[in-house]
């Protein structure tokens, strides 16, 4: 699985990608390029801050805290991840994550761990491998230069993106990609409460194409239907980020192109 805070960074051809809801660094937030440029591969999801949803909480100086785990973990698993995941440093996972698991009644089966641990090569940090963690982790971000890049690689269990023995593939944030078409309509349900914005991206910019345009209408309880026209969506800028202006009863996403719909456009609801 590669990462990175700059999308021109990310190869072609992986298995999975992970990528940011939220941060301002480089072209942060980006997890909506990941869902439009490689809709095949496995996608996870991470966040900085533990306000917002994600599959990751991302536990490090300038993100996170251990002591925000218990009810970010409680707010993914109510809104269907089934093994929400805690990123940290292999020494963080140890001395400040690990810790607040048993008292929170996270159980070991219902977390994946991700530690980053870079300097003895591809591995999954462990009591047999590295010996920084007491027990085994689920994947381990081993490198921050792969492939000569701004880039960090991990190593992941082959079961990471699975909720059981059985092969059920592991929930993620609601994505995917507008219908193409002029005046073509995409309809999206949200539970309320459950997410606070809609992200869209494109890479029109790598064709010469024109900027997509699209309608947004977002439903609440309060005046029904609130309507933005005209929402660009520009590559070459990074996310369109259409906020929702009442979260708690927002219940539906309904979304026009408002052009003649050529340019392939990815969103995510979180």
């Amino acid at each position: 699985m590669f990462d990175s805070v700059l999308n021109n960074q990310f190869p072609s051809g992986a298995q999975a990608y992970a990528a940011y809801v939220d941060g301002s660094v480089g072209d942060q937030p980006n997890f909506a390029y990941i869902v439009s440029t490689f809709p095949k591969a496995y996608r996870l999801s991470i966040a900085l801050y533990s306000s917002n949803n994600a599959d990751t909480l991302d536990v490090e100086a300038g993100a996170s805290v251990a002591s925000d785990i218990p009810g970010w973990y409680t707010r993914q698993k109510q809104r269907g991840i089934q093994r929400p995941c805690v990123y940290a440093s292999a020494s963080a996972m140890t001395n400040s994550v690990l810790p607040v698991l048993g008292p929170a009644n996270i159980n070991r089966a219902d977390i994946r761990l991700w530690t980053a641990h870079y300097g003895v090569g591809e591995h999954i940090c462990g009591p047999g491998s590295c010996g920084l963690v007491p027990i085994e982790v689920d994947g381990t971000q081993w490198t921050s230069s792969a492939l000569g890049r701004a880039l960090d690689q991990s190593l992941l269990l082959d079961n990471f993106f699975t909720t059981d023995p059985n092969g059920t593939t592991e929930a993620e944030l609601q994505s995917g990609e507008l219908s193409n078409g002029k005046n073509a309509i995409t309809i999206m349900s949200v539970p309320p409460g459950s997410s606070h914005h809609i992200a869209f991206g494109c890479d029109n910019g790598v064709k010469g194409q024109p900027p997509a345009r699209i309608r947004v209408a977002i439903w609440d309880t309060g005046p029904g239907w609130r309507v933005q026209n005209d929402v660009l969506v520009d590559g070459t800028k990074g996310l369109t980020i259409v906020p929702f202006p009442n979260p708690a009863k927002t219940g539906v996403i309904s979304v026009i192109r408002a052009d003649n719909g050529d340019v392939v456009v990815g969103y995510v609801v979180y």
